[in-house]
């Protein structure tokens, strides 16, 4: 992904993670990959005019949020893992990690949230959710 053609508000939130590419941050410890964003302004700190929801849609569950990104990470076999990274409306995050599967109901999809995040601890919280998600979820096991 061109970190030149994100807009400025998903780029802050990439830095603050610790970056994203090789080696580096958040994203590189939880083997982030398919890096998608929801920010309607390129230019300029954009927040959300709302605070994220957790709704099903036809008993399927899943975080609405109008800023922040999202990514595939490494967790359990056969189950989709996604980090949601969500930008609050108060300039605090609110960390998602949830698991996909054909029964995803809300109550049963959410690995790990933790809200009231601020910029300075962004990507130790990332890396701690992970952490406590891969023991409790996967045994302490981390797929490759």
């Amino acid at each position: 992904m061109n970190n030149d053609s994100l807009p400025e508000t998903v780029r802050t939130i990439i830095d603050q993670a610790g970056g994203y590419g090789t080696l580096r941050g958040a994203f590189a410890y939880v083997g982030a990959s398919a890096l998608s964003f929801r920010c309607a302004e390129p230019l300029g700190e954009y927040r959300s005019s709302r605070p994220y929801r957790l709704v099903s849609d036809r008993g399927q569950g899943f975080v609405d949020y109008e800023v922040g990104l999202q990514c595939r990470v490494n967790g359990r076999r056969g189950r989709a893992w996604t980090l949601i990274v969500a930008y609050e409306p108060d300039d605090t995050y609110t960390v998602w990690l949830v698991e996909g599967h054909r029964e995803r109901k809300p109550e049963s999809m959410v690995l790990a949230c933790l809200r009231d995040v601020y910029c300075d601890t962004l990507q130790s919280t990332i890396e701690a959710a992970y952490d406590r998600a891969i023991q409790e979820h996967n045994g302490g096991f981390i797929p490759l």
